[in-house]
């Protein structure tokens, strides 16, 4: 499993989130009921970058859609 930190961490109104393993778990555990497309698109690419088949950066933008999305920022 990757964790590779994000250079930038992306900030949120419940924290500040600088890996995808960070992502997943505010995705998965703290995430309101707002689950629009950008959530799920969000969530697979943190997992795909955990796992390596994706590039960090790819999921720190894709996280912060869904931030975007939820109005969480």
């Amino acid at each position: 499993m990757q964790n590779d930190v994000w250079q930038r961490p992306v900030n949120t109104s419940v924290t500040a989130v600088s890996s995808a393993f960070e992502a997943l778990d505010l995705l998965d555990h703290h995430w309101p009921n707002i689950k629009g497309p950008r959530f799920i698109k969000a969530r697979y690419a943190c997992l795909a970058a955990l796992d390596g088949r994706e590039s960090a950066e790819a999921a720190r933008e894709k996280f912060k859609d869904a931030v975007a999305e939820a109005q969480l920022m």
